[in-house]
């Protein structure tokens, strides 16, 4: 459902007017005439030059991410008027369709990321601060069109780079952005844009797509790396092999440790327990003490987060009472802290002299930095939808303090301010001096139900991205620079020290809607489960000197995402951890969830929770891919629930091989079992049993 505030619409008089004189008024269409000539450099001349005449000559256009003025909302896009930001707009798009015709995908996705600049600024003329499940549209046509043609451009250069779940979200986005303007916005040229054949088959696509990943290779290095999800086998069953999700998770001294959670489903059974694994043996999961503050004091342990600090693993649940587990000694202790709300605090609704009411939070984002303890949003006991209220504890003082955000949601939004959510993704910057936050679900449909505000029969997936100044102590929205995941929420989210990169797998989307055919029918299902995988490389940002303000380009250094194509992948999942081995810089991952639906081709698979533990090998120094058979791989590498042929490569339910190899491969059926069994047999040195 498409909501917007109301923005005053123009009379007949006014539309005439505007439809008479348009082409005249928007000084980027001389480039779009040259573009359609095709003189591409002197379009290119063209669109920077009357971009530069409103910003000024001293205004990186398009922005370099990663700096202060780089943000998504800048103090220059907020002032413009309507043409103003309709010129500007048209001379971002026509500069990404030059880019894009010249194979300069980087830059092209550079400016369409600047024409979600000037939209987002667009919000800045409401009449209140609006939250960005609203979407909010100025009443001038112009403006709705090019927002959404620099959409559709970035979704094709995805498409094309293998990236579906974006490729199709900045297509749905162009969509639902436009349906509900008033009449005279619904050109035709925007309805040929908008071509609901392209958006269905992207809505047809899983992602990734087991059809597609066989094949794909990295076209654009500075966008794509290389990448191999293997697979690791514990020696004895038993413990955490069974499933869970909604877990804990952290690696100390070459451990992998797993705490709480539940299997499949509201009912249980819920766990309290904690366990570890030796990743150089992989020989068993060993128990230690459960958890031993009982659930009438603490609540299910359930979406918490346990961090390291000092040889420890500091477990916050939402009570003055932190607890404690010793990893050297193996025993569980508590510390108590105090807080002492202020007038703003109080202002900020709460109460009790305690900022957590039923003392009770999960689904938070928490990190550990300088010896404090951070923590944003999640849910409490007065509201599981989602806040944004943002504490800091000192753990040496064992003092809290409120940094900023409420306790519920408020009616308008604050644009300096991340909003609401839970489950979103955070990691701290190489340098230390940043936290950041990203993506993350509001949950509107728990809030209808509970009648509360903002309250609505559907979820909202966050599609931001935010970083916080430890020093300045203040927020800034960050670009989605690169070819960066689109939004989820309960993805697994890491840091990898070594390689100096997070790293970001799976998820759940809300919004994003899949297509398919089961049981001899078209089914649609308005959500996606994800199983691909991104890494964001924070480069030290330069800002431009005077020469890169005269090019154009910001410097290819500043942060931004890459896709990781793996010819093979785990199910798609939500409520995965992600963990790294600070020692070895290996990356892990472990559990989660998912639903049957997503999933027809297994017609008897039932919801459920993982068990199982793989590695993810990048093909970047440090990331062990040198360990990669890439050959073998792309033949027997599992794709999501289906298997790999290993003769025609085909995905799908197919059986394994019955020899000596113990089912190393699968083949989908009689005649490639005949072709390709001689292969394997010398391959692999398997024999028939």
């Amino acid at each position: 459902m498409v909501e917007s505030d109301e923005e005053p619409t123009m009379n007949e008089d006014e539309v005439l007017f505007l439809k008479q004189n348009l082409g005249k008024m928007l000084s980027h269409c001389a480039g779009d005439e040259l573009f359609e000539s095709g003189k591409i450099t002197a379009a290119k001349a063209v669109y920077l030059k009357e971009a530069r005449k409103i910003v000024g000559p001293s205004y990186a256009i398009p922005a370099t991410p990663g700096q202060e003025d780089g943000g998504v909302q800048t103090k220059v896009y907020i002032k413009l008027d309507h043409l103003e930001r309709a010129n500007i707009m048209g001379c971002c798009v026509g500069m990404a369709k030059c880019l894009q015709a010249e194979n300069q995908i980087e830059m092209a996705l550079a400016w369409c990321e600047e024409v979600n600049s000037l939209h987002r600024c667009c919000y800045h003329t409401s009449e209140h601060p609006l939250y960005d499940w609203k979407h909010w549209m100025i009443d001038f046509p112009p403006l709705s069109y090019l927002n959404s043609f620099g959409l559709c451009i970035a979704s094709d250069i995805f498409a094309s780079l293998g990236n579906s779940g974006t490729a199709a979200t900045r297509r749905w986005e162009a969509r639902i952005t436009t349906v509900g303007l008033p009449q005279w916005h619904q050109t035709r040229e925007l309805r040929s844009l908008l071509d609901r054949d392209i958006m269905n088959k992207l809505l047809s696509f899983r992602h990734p797509d087991p059809k597609t990943t066989i094949n794909a290779t990295v076209t654009v290095p500075a966008l794509q790396t290389r990448g191999s999800w293997k697979r690791l086998h514990v020696g004895k069953l038993g413990g955490v092999t069974e499933g869970r999700e909604d877990f804990a998770t952290f690696i100390w001294n070459g451990h992998l440790y797993v705490a709480g959670g539940r299997k499949c489903g509201d009912g249980g059974p819920f766990y309290r327990d904690l366990w570890k694994l030796d990743l150089a043996a992989l020989d068993e999961w060993r128990q230690l003490p459960d958890y031993p503050i009982p659930p009438n004091r603490s609540g299910s342990f359930l979406g918490w987060t346990m961090l390291l600090h000092n040889d420890t693993a500091i477990l916050f649940t939402g009570r003055p009472t932190v607890d404690v587990f010793d990893l050297k000694t193996e025993t569980w202790s508590t510390f108590m802290t105090t807080y002492t709300p202020t007038a703003a605090d109080k202002a900020a609704g709460i109460t009790n002299n305690w900022p957590y009411p039923g003392f009770m939070a999960c689904d938070n984002m928490m990190q550990i930095l300088n010896g404090k303890l951070y923590v944003f949003g999640g849910a409490h006991q007065q509201t599981r939808m989602g806040c944004n209220l943002f504490m800091e504890l000192n753990l040496t003082t064992c003092k809290w303090r409120r940094i900023g955000g409420t306790v519920h949601v408020t009616e308008y939004a604050d644009y300096s301010f991340p909003g609401p959510r839970k489950t979103a993704g955070s990691w701290i910057s190489a340098d230390k001096t940043r936290i950041y936050l990203l993506f993350g679900i509001f949950d509107r449909n728990t809030a209808y139900f509970h009648n509360e505000l903002h309250g609505e029969d559907e979820q909202f997936g966050c599609s931001d991205f935010w970083s916080w100044s430890v020093k300045d102590e203040t927020w800034r929205r960050e670009r989605l620079s690169g070819n960066p995941p689109c939004a989820r929420a309960e993805m697994g989210c890491v840091y990898n020290e070594k390689l100096q990169k997070t790293i970001i797998f799976g998820g759940f989307n809300p919004n994003l809607w899949s297509y398919m055919i089961k049981d001899g029918r078209d089914t649609q299902i308005p959500y996606s489960y994800l199983a691909d995988t991104f890494i964001y490389d924070m480069g030290p940002a330069t800002k431009p000197d005077a020469v890169a303000l005269a090019s154009a380009e910001p410097t290819l250094s500043a942060p931004k995402w890459k896709q990781v194509l793996t010819p093979g992948f785990p199910t798609y999942r939500c409520q995965a951890q992600l963990t790294c081995d600070p020692a070895t810089g290996r990356t892990y991952m472990f559990g989660g969830w998912t639903n049957s639906q997503f999933i027809p081709t297994h017609t008897k698979l039932k919801s459920r929770s993982f068990g199982d533990l793989w590695e993810l090998r990048l093909d970047v120094p440090g990331g062990h891919f040198e360990e990669v058979d890439v050959e073998e791989e792309a033949r027997v590498a599992q794709s999501g629930p289906w298997q790999r042929c290993f003769s025609c490569a085909a995905a799908g339910p197919w059986k394994k091989c019955g020899g000596s190899c113990n089912g190393r491969v699968f083949f989908c059926g009689k005649t490639c079992l005949r072709e390709g069994w001689k292969e394997h047999k010398e391959m692999h040195k398997c024999r028939k049993m």
